[in-house]
């Protein structure tokens, strides 16, 4: 899509190694990149241990954030294949939370978080964390409480209802409705935000061609900002695709064809689609963020 009207749109993403505690491989999508008030991590973690980095204590930001651990087998996407303890709250308040199935953790403005331990692996997951901001910045909260010795926070807890367990349902034929009886044969997820607005869908895709959408022969645009992630679920290698798809860009209906792990902003009112998975060769993660509603619907 270089050269063409749209191509500032479309971004390649770069995968590299962020070291022991970071996603061993991933990419960081900045607002630079993306042209948008947020910022994402994404990766795979490949071995057990302290996620972040020192000293590991409890943090706050002055920002709303989104931290999705997701298991990498796209036949059960709620399979995580690892445990992780997760801290919220500080002081005589801080509870551990057990994390052991696909979950999404919402953490609201100024409340405070970690520390985060890997305890057990059974398989390479996947994480991603959405931050609402334009500048990444943690403030340290004194650790106040020896993590070993809390209990295991139950359903009743204080802040249970910022752990969100993923539940996700098989996108079969009609998924969208009347007017597409395609599927890919995986699966599909939406988060949505409980105490600031986000929204957000996940869904693996596993089989091709597939049309998107409830209109799929026609474009559409939103009345807000949004962006689509195509992405590798290969955890020894998250560089390759292994798809083809493409979608109409703008009024002009300018085709994009992506076969690389990228991002696709689709600013406010901007038309787009329709959008397709040409070719499969192996299953991959289609996800669309929108950092800033927690609802809406497409004009076609």
């Amino acid at each position: 899509m270089a050269g063409t009207k749209y191509a500032h749109l479309y971004k390649k993403l770069a995968f590299q190694d962020f070291g022991p505690g970071f996603c061993r491989q991933g990419t960081q999508m900045t607002c630079d990149l993306l042209g948008l008030e947020v910022n994402v991590d994404y990766g795979a973690f490949w071995t057990a241990g302290k996620l972040g980095q020192e000293p590991y204590g409890p943090h706050v930001h002055d920002y709303n954030q989104v931290m999705i651990f997701i298991g990498a087998d796209m036949s059960d996407l709620g399979y995580l294949g690892a445990e992780i303890e997760f801290c919220l709250g500080a002081g005589e308040e801080m509870e551990k939370h057990m994390i052991a199935t696909s979950t999404a953790v919402l953490i609201p403005r100024g409340f405070p978080h970690f520390p985060a331990t890997i305890t057990r692996m059974d398989k390479r997951f996947l994480l991603m964390e959405i931050s609402i901001t334009t500048q990444l910045k943690a403030t340290p909260v004194p650790l106040e409480r020896k993590i070993e010795t809390l209990p295991v926070a139950g359903w009743g807890s204080k802040y249970r209802n910022k752990i969100l367990p993923l539940a996700f349902i098989r996108n079969g034929p009609w998924h969208y409705g009347p007017l597409n009886p395609d599927t890919h044969d995986g699966a599909i997820t939406n988060i949505i935000g409980t105490e600031f607005p986000f929204n957000m869908s996940y869904e693996s895709v596993r089989k091709a061609p597939y049309r998107f959408g409830p209109i799929p022969d026609k474009p559409h645009s939103h009345e807000f900002d949004e962006f689509a992630l195509m992405l590798g679920a290969d955890t020894n290698d998250l560089t390759e695709l292994g798809a083809e798809f493409e979608t109409g860009m703008g009024p002009e209906i300018e085709n994009l064809e992506v076969k690389e792990p990228s991002a696709i902003v689709f600013h406010k009112g901007f038309p787009h689609g329709p959008g397709a998975f040409l070719k499969l060769n192996k299953p991959m993660i289609f996800a669309i963020i929108r950092p800033f509603v927690s609802g809406g619907t497409a004009k076609h």
